[in-house]
């Protein structure tokens, strides 16, 4: 079997994790018992989750945060492949062996991804190497950053919900300390509740949420950016004339070296 076969997208683990988080919190309400009622407290949620968004706002810009709102779309995305790009580098390699330049322009207006179809275009132009790799090589810088923006948010997040979880403790013991000399022991539970959970709140959303939102963004920005090196390499062996059986056999190589964070079957 041909080595491209390991190109194949692992299983999308996202569903899973989610589905354990909610496993979670119900063995906690099951163990809770008579008392779960006693976990949702809209007050210290709103305490936690508003004053985090809000804090978010503040930090951010407006674009930054509706981009975070778009990247959770790619939380249930299967990791791309570029088994169908490789075939394109080779097809057209094959064209230019063979002197059918139109074709092999046809065939690169044909491809959807940007990334590629600019960079066989340069391969086909005769533009240098050197140059050919700086506009690449800034569009990678590119792709970095703009993902990098959006893990980052999320780690923001992840930073900003258990310190907004100790503000919510620390107003309802004082609270509860207000009403101390009442001796309303109705009200001091109020208060003392609102004081524990928006510390659990905050701890939750912090490490069962925000902060594996940011670690697998920045894992699929690990797993883009290592396919679209190896999608440059193969245009720039493209651009040095190299054979279409060599650019595969090189391509294919650095593929299986580069082990599960280019795409390996899990």
């Amino acid at each position: 079997m041909h080595r491209l076969s390991s190109l194949r997208a692992p299983l999308n683990t996202a569903v899973f994790g989610i589905a354990g988080v909610a496993g979670l919190l119900w063995l906690i309400a099951e163990a809770a018992g008579d008392t779960a009622d006693q976990y949702w407290n809209p007050l210290g949620l709103l305490i936690v989750l508003g004053g985090t968004l809000a804090a978010t706002l503040i930090a951010f810009r407006g674009r930054h945060v509706w981009s975070m709102l778009s990247s959770l779309g790619a939380l249930f995305e299967r990791e791309p492949t570029i088994r169908d790009e490789i075939e394109i580098i080779v097809k057209v390699a094959t064209l230019v062996g063979r002197s059918n330049v139109r074709l092999a322009e046809a065939e690169i207006q044909k491809v959807e991804r940007p990334f590629l179809r600019l960079g066989l275009q340069l391969a086909l132009d005769g533009v240098p190497v050197e140059e050919i790799m700086h506009v690449l090589n800034w569009r990678i810088q590119k792709q970095v950053e703009r993902e990098g923006a959006q893990s980052k948010l999320f780690r923001t997040l992840a930073n900003f919900a258990p310190a907004l979880g100790m503000l919510g403790t620390l107003v309802g013991l004082v609270n509860m300390l207000t009403d101390l000399g009442s001796g309303d022991l109705d009200v001091i539970g109020r208060g003392l509740s609102i004081a524990l959970i928006t510390t659990v709140y905050g701890v939750v959303l912090a490490n069962l949420v925000f902060r594996p939102i940011a670690i697998r963004l920045e894992q699929r920005t690990v797993h883009r950016v290592a396919l679209m090196n190896v999608l440059l390499d193969g245009i720039i062996l493209l651009r040095l004339g190299r054979s279409p059986s060599t650019i595969r056999d090189t391509v294919d190589t650095m593929v299986a070296d580069g082990g599960d964070d280019m795409g390996r079957r899990s």
